[in-house]
């Protein structure tokens, strides 16, 4: 019997820090990626969180993609739309353990290609499985990576906003 096991690592060396992406000065002229897993009320969130960021910040555009599956990357037709337009991304929305930490991989996997990216996961994570997401960016030697945690009534307030 085979067992086959998925590496969740970047294949940076060993002891090699992960290369985060440079972050722009300001969003001013910036064009958000946005990469929504389709749960819950993600899309609706992400599309709120880009409607504010053009507003106050004066994003350029925003290119978003929907993943076909919360816990798969973005099909290579998305990630080839995400490169080829994104200057910065937000990744999410983690409300679980295994779409959180595919949210948290999505996000270093954009990182990787140079553009700066922010997780959104969930504070129900908390305490069990937020770990996991955070050993996600350790694992793949990216100890500087941060990913925003939201509660459950700031998606309630963002949502009645809408």
């Amino acid at each position: 019997m085979t067992i086959v096991t998925l590496d969740p690592t970047t294949g940076f060396g060993s002891g090699e820090e992960f290369p985060l992406a440079l972050r722009p000065e300001t969003l001013k002229g910036q064009v958000l990626g946005v990469v929504a897993n389709g749960l819950g009320d993600s899309e609706a969130m992400f599309d709120a969180i880009a409607s504010a960021l053009t507003d106050a910040d004066g994003l350029a555009g925003v290119c978003k993609v929907v993943k076909h599956s919360v816990a798969v990357p973005p099909q290579p037709e998305q990630w080839a739309e995400l490169l080829a337009n994104a200057t910065v991304a937000v990744t999410g929305f983690g409300g679980c353990g295994s779409c959180s930490t595919r949210s948290m991989r999505d996000a270093l996997d954009l990182e990787a290609a140079g553009i700066p990216a922010v997780c959104v996961v969930h504070s129900a994570l908390e305490p069990a499985q937020l770990p996991t997401v955070c050993a996600v960016s350790v694992r793949s030697r990216a100890n500087r990576y941060r990913q925003v945690v939201i509660s459950k009534k700031t998606s309630q307030d963002r949502a009645a906003r809408i």
